[in-house]
């Protein structure tokens, strides 16, 4: 079973084709989970169905009344190390209950909140940085002025901005599988990610992004060749039906264990390439 994972450094190609075989010979062990996982990701938008109206547009950012979001988020982080958990274990071919996978997200969930949260620290600060160097350039008219190295200017400063930002979160993309499969703390997880994503941040973001890109697609085509009002989650301001949440729930719950498959293989891949250089 360990040929589920790459045994050389692979393209973007093989890849995705390595993770579809990892995700087919999951399915079947892992779908309880992911159905118990989207359950528990959609009851913010099954209530936000019952009472008429969006929760997460409707509230200010910081209301004491989005506290009750948390207990949802931990949930749904439990079951997601329990799709690792288990995806885990199908590659090395053992057998596990349900039970002990769950048990194991539970052991793990506050090592995995906690390194999510100095990731989300670093990208804070990361943006709190770019905003101040853009006060200062915008001070001394060097950015958004209506001349044309002053816009040239703006444009290459915001991009590059944005791509720091999605680098510093790309370096912590494998903090859940290395938690999860590898026993590693929360700082030692840390410096793993980073070392591993290291000087392959493109390969990393573009091989982690194209399943959600690919989810994303699936809602529009849906949407536009069934009239099926699906909606993409915490963005759109229109009701929908529980036919259609439901439907988006099934969707969901079948598109997330592709994530964990791609988690897995790729950073297998980058464990062979920092082996070879």
């Amino acid at each position: 079973m360990e040929t589920l994972l790459p045994t050389h450094p692979n393209s973007y190609k093989e890849l995705i084709k390595n993770s579809f075989n990892l995700y087919r010979a999951s399915f079947f062990r892992i779908i309880i989970i992911s159905l118990m996982l989207a359950f528990i990701a959609f009851i913010p938008r099954f209530f936000s169905d019952v009472i008429g109206q969006d929760l997460f547009l409707n509230l200010p950012p910081l209301s004491p009344y989005r506290l009750w979001l948390v207990p949802v988020h931990l949930a749904s982080i439990i079951f997601f190390i329990g799709i690792i958990w288990r995806m885990h274990c199908v590659i090395l071919g053992s057998h596990e209950p349900l039970l002990e996978d769950l048990t194991v997200g539970l052991k793990k969930v506050l090592y995995v909140l906690m390194a999510a949260t100095i990731q989300i620290a670093f990208v804070i600060a990361v943006i709190i940085a770019s905003y101040g160097l853009l006060v200062i350039l915008g001070q001394h008219h060097i950015i958004f002025h209506h001349h044309f190295f002053g816009m040239l200017s703006t444009i290459v400063i915001l991009l590059a901005q944005i791509i720091l930002i999605f680098y510093v979160y790309t370096l912590f993309a494998f903090l859940i599988p290395i938690i999860t499969i590898e026993n590693k703390g929360l700082l030692g997880a840390l410096e793993r990610s980073a070392y591993l994503v290291w000087n392959h941040w493109w390969r990393v973001f573009s091989v982690q992004f194209t399943p959600w890109l690919a989810y994303i697609i699936l809602l529009f085509v849906i949407r536009l060749v069934f009239g099926i009002s699906l909606h993409i989650y915490f963005i759109e301001h229109s009701s929908h039906t529980f036919g259609s949440t439901f439907l988006h729930l099934i969707l969901f719950a079948i598109f997330i264990p592709w994530v964990a498959a791609i988690m897995l293989t790729q950073l297998k891949d980058l464990e062979l390439r920092k082996k070879i250089t």
